[in-house]
């Protein structure tokens, strides 16, 4: 038994005078999945948040435990024996994230441990940054065991000599001039380098271990019907299409605005293909995604 997946959603930053943060866009993703499967909150068994970046720069508490109270998805202290209740926690994999926490979530469903998970990622500028390239938008996937033979096959993770200076965040504190007093000294400011080379080594390092991935499963790339890849950086999705030399058409394609999308990016892709119909009429379907590292996650799912 493993697992399928039962609906998507994506939440988009509104334009306006007021900034939606990662958790308030996490919050409206995970809810709108869960009304498109027709799912109660409280049927969630495990929740995963993916995402990096979020407001504040907050690491603590796990942003999932505070998804988890936002959408009443059994808060509180533990349940009582025999109760039903929901166990949460944060993945932080970069790009790679939402395939993490599918395969963590894969091992709990073939286990029987679990019957349903959520998978939720956001990010959005933290409010303090001297750069942010990434759109703020946040997605959610849904998932269920697989009886019908549809579902998750294998994943498989590489990691690569690191690029220096491709891809960096980091996060230094900012000492203000003058203060008043009981008032914060300074402040933590966020700042996050892509350069050219990430791209080009990203699209190298998933073109190999994609290859291997597919080899192993005696598949070639025209035998895949969709391809849902990463979307940050801007251009990886279309360059590792060509790269594998994908049938036309094949290749999950997101609204311009969210195009660079980060950690929601491979939700965002399958929520597209699952409107155009794309998902539906697809039999063998191919994820692939980068992160910093270089990390490159690929997965199948097939029905």
């Amino acid at each position: 038994m493993g697992t399928r997946i039962e609906a998507v959603a994506t939440a988009y930053a509104r334009h306006g005078p007021f900034r939606q943060g990662a958790l308030k866009l996490a919050d409206e993703a995970a809810s709108a999945c869960l009304a498109r499967a027709h799912r109660a909150s409280g049927d969630i068994d495990l929740l995963v948040n993916a995402g990096i970046y979020r407001e504040d720069n907050l690491v603590e508490p796990a942003l999932a435990s505070m998804i988890q109270e936002d959408i009443g998805a059994n808060p509180g202290h533990p349940p009582r024996a025999g109760a039903h209740g929901t166990f949460s926690f944060d993945v932080a994999n970069g790009g790679c994230g939402v395939l993490t926490a599918l395969q963590l979530l894969d091992g709990f469903m073939r286990s029987g441990t679990i019957q349903t998970g959520l998978v939720v990622a956001s990010d959005s500028d933290p409010g303090e940054s001297e750069s942010f390239p990434f759109p703020a938008v946040g997605a959610a996937m849904l998932v269920r065991p697989a009886n019908d033979g549809e579902g998750f096959v294998d994943f498989a993770f590489e990691t690569f000599e690191e690029v220096d200076g491709a891809f960096e965040s980091t996060i230094s504190w900012h000492e203000k001039d003058g203060h008043l007093p009981l008032s914060r000294p300074g402040k933590n400011v966020l700042r996050v380098v892509q350069g050219e080379a990430y791209k080009h080594r990203a699209i190298e390092c998933a073109e190999e271990a994609t290859r291997r991935f597919l080899a192993r499963h005696e598949l070639g790339a025209r035998s895949v019907d969709l391809a849902i890849f990463s979307q940050s950086p801007a251009g990886f999705a279309d360059g590792l299409a060509t790269r594998l030399d994908l049938a036309r058409g094949r290749l999950a394609r997101i609204p311009d605005r969210l195009q660079g999308a980060h950690t929601a990016g491979p939700i965002v892709a399958l929520d597209a293909a699952n409107e155009s119909g794309q998902f539906a009429a697809a039999r063998t379907i191919l994820f692939a995604t980068v992160g910093a590292g270089i990390v490159v996650g690929v997965a199948l799912y097939e029905k």
